[in-house]
Parts: C-alpha cells; structure tokens; sequence
C-alpha cells in the first residue's frame, strides 16, 4: 500500500460554509453523487458529514448569520505544527483569523490570512494520511489560489509555509505557478491582475464524468454558471456557483 504523505502544506481537505446546508445536501448530493450520512450530526444542527462510496469526502458547515463572511468553499494546508505555521504567518506577513483549536480525535486547525488577506485553513492531523487528490469523480481534483498580489501572496507561501513554486508561465498576461513541478504539483497560484472580473480567493476543483453533463444537471438544480464549459491542457472544465452563490470548479480529466 502506498504511504501517506507527509505534512508539507499542501491541500488537504476542503468543506463549505454555507448558509442553507438543507439547500446544499440537496444541490450537491445530486451533483456529485455524494450522500449524507444519516448517522451524521442534523442538518438542522448546522452540520453535515458528506461522503463518496464509504469515505468521507467533506463537511458543510453553517455559516452564521451575523459572520460578514461569504458562503464559500474553504482549502486547508496540512502541516507538521499548526502553531509553529501560525507564528510564521504573523512573522511574514499574514494574519491569523482563527487561532489553533482541537477538534477532539482528529487534529487542530486554524485559520490563516496570506498578506492580501485571502484566507486558508491550517491542519495538523493526529495520524498521518493519504491526503492527495485523486481522479475519482466527485472528488477534489485540485486546488489552486486566485490572487491579485501575486509577489506578495507567493513570496508569503515560499517562506512562511515551504512552497517550492515552479512557473507554468510567468509573463503579464498569464503568471501561473504551482508547489511541485508537472505530475508532483499539488497546488496552483495564478495571478489574476489582469482579469478584474476574477474573483480572489481559494478555489476547488472536482472532478466529473462528463463536464457539459454536470454544468447542465447544476443548472437545473438550481445553480449558476460562471464560466462556461471549455477545453484545457488538463481536461474539460467550468466554474460553478451553488443555490447561494459559493464557487467552485469542475473538471473532466483529460485521456493524455
């Protein structure tokens, strides 16, 4: 069996924040093909354990009416010392929105803020595990951070949390960078300067079956489309919003 992966800040997990969590058992249950377990703490009690074929693949979590903050999808970084990476946040740069806390029998997590304030959660796991992304439809396929200070927001990821950013491209009109190098990348950072109507902030790809299939099937579930289904190097893929506006990506792998 393969090893887990060690800790190295890199995406390990993704959950919503949503503010209908009945809304998004449904949406996202008929969507991806994901099942809420009835064993799972109540909707009605603002949480919700997601899974795919027996795993779990996410959480939903409600937002509080009174928060300011956006229903959204949010990535977190495994690391070794979420507390050693808070410090190095502070010391760098950033900002810490949510001190290290316990979530009894799994790990501590905290929330970060990258020096344009565009947040990510931090998790240090009690054991080890495989963390890495996979093919499998209604899966996180890949993570990637949209941000419009890019020198700034890789410079912090370099230095505060280890990234080593290899470029896709580097030139004004695409700044594209990604921690690993071809098949080992694991994240993306992309410079979206120059595209005003983008949106900064962590997004999360899934991957699907067939792209046009699903962005049709989230229409009708009641969904928007941000960006239309278009062909890539990597795959089929489209932005999605869900019933309350999170964002979030598909993709179908490509057959190379």
């Amino acid at each position: 069996m393969p090893a887990p992966r060690e800790p190295r800040a890199e995406p390990c997990w993704v959950d919503l924040i949503t503010s209908d969590v009945q809304g998004a058992a449904r949406f996202y249950t008929k969507l991806f093909g994901w099942e809420v377990r009835q064993e799972a703490p109540s909707e009605d009690e603002g949480f919700a354990e997601v899974y795919l074929d027996g795993a779990m693949v996410t959480d939903f979590i409600a937002n509080d009416p009174d928060s300011e903050v956006d229903d959204a999808w949010t990535t977190y970084l495994n690391v070794t010392d979420v507390h050693a990476a808070a410090y190095a946040t502070k010391l760098h740069g950033g900002k810490v929105y949510l001190k290290p806390i316990e979530i009894p029998g799994q790990g501590t997590m905290a929330i970060i803020g990258d020096p344009a304030g565009t947040g990510v959660g931090l998790f240090q796991a009690f054991q080890s595990a495989d963390t890495a992304a996979t093919l499998a439809p209604g899966t996180r396929i890949w993570s990637e951070l949209h941000t419009k200070h890019f020198e700034a927001v890789a410079r912090f990821y370099r230095i505060a949390l280890g990234w080593c950013l290899s470029p896709v491209s580097d030139t004004d009109e695409f700044r594209y960078h990604t921690y690993g190098q071809g098949s080992e990348a694991v994240a993306g950072i992309f410079d979206i300067s120059s595209y005003p109507d983008s949106k900064s902030g962590w997004r999360a790809y899934f991957a699907v079956q067939d792209a046009d299939a699903t962005v049709a099937l989230a229409e009708k579930l009641g969904g928007t489309v941000i960006h239309e289904a278009h062909d890539s190097y990597f795959g089929r893929m489209a932005v999605l919003g869900d019933l309350t506006g999170a964002e979030f990506a598909i993709i179908q792998p490509s057959q190379k």
